[in-house]
């Protein structure tokens, strides 16, 4: 492997992290990932039990 296929390589890999470590924390955290708006979702109920019984 050349320089620059390391380095994209590395930054790919970054990325990734920074994505998997944001959402680990802000499960941690007890914020959704859900960002759609669930109030049409007919899956509503498994990602916001308290919506879904309401």
């Amino acid at each position: 492997m050349n320089w620059p296929t390391i380095i994209v390589a590395a930054v790919v890999l970054a990325v990734f992290l920074a994505i998997v470590i944001t959402g680990i924390r802000n499960k941690k955290k007890g914020k959704s990932s859900c960002s759609c708006g669930c109030s049409e979702c007919g899956m509503k109920g498994q990602c916001h039990p308290e919506q879904g019984s309401k």
